[in-house]
């Protein structure tokens, strides 16, 4: 991820940006120290080649409780087939795709959920840094300690706490496999 310092022109290479109200909190390496700039003097650049932008990525939207603060807040998320070819997996659903390159062994051990073959936010970083590019104010690169690493997470609106992948993947899974459509947003 990189970012450009509008006071001195410099594009800077980033590990993290974590934008919570007006500012932009900025670490360089994984265990390193966060610098803080103000939100207005940063700017974040579009990594994408032009050949993979996927203008025909569709993104989701769905309302979930924080984790943290238990207010409703607005997740945002694609969801493709883990096949290969990212392509959108659409309503209505195809579970017999989706169950070809199932996650046999986590559905073993928690058959809560089907584990379907299927990517949403956090697990793709070329489609991570196009969803992170079009909603720079909801989705912020933040450190999880439950996976040990970076990724995109929603940001809650009332609170800021990053809203992790597997609440997302879950929510995902259990609407596909109750055959209930989930809104675009357009």
């Amino acid at each position: 991820m990189k970012f450009k310092n509008k006071k001195t022109n410099d594009i800077i290479d980033a590990y993290s940006i974590d934008v919570r109200g007006e500012k932009a909190y900025v670490k360089f390496n994984k265990d390193g120290r966060e610098y803080t700039y103000f939100k207005e003097n940063i700017e974040i650049v579009n990594c994408i080649k032009k050949e993979e932008d996927a203008s025909n990525l569709k993104i989701y939207k769905f309302e979930k409780n924080c984790y943290k603060c238990h207010k409703e807040t607005t997740i945002y998320t694609y969801i493709v087939f883990d096949d290969g070819t990212n392509e959108n997996v659409e309503y209505p659903w195809d579970k017999k795709r989706l169950l070809i390159n199932q996650k046999t062994l986590i559905h073993m051990q928690d058959p809560s959920i089907e584990y379907y073959g299927l990517k949403v936010i956090g697990d793709d970083r070329i489609l991570d840094e196009q969803i992170l590019n079009k909603y720079v104010d909801k989705i912020s690169i933040t450190y999880s300690r439950t996976q040990n690493k970076s990724y995109p997470m929603n940001k809650c609106e009332y609170c800021g706490a990053g809203q992790g992948w597997y609440f997302i993947y879950r929510y995902v899974n259990e609407e596909i496999q109750a055959m209930r459509e989930i809104d675009l947003d357009v």
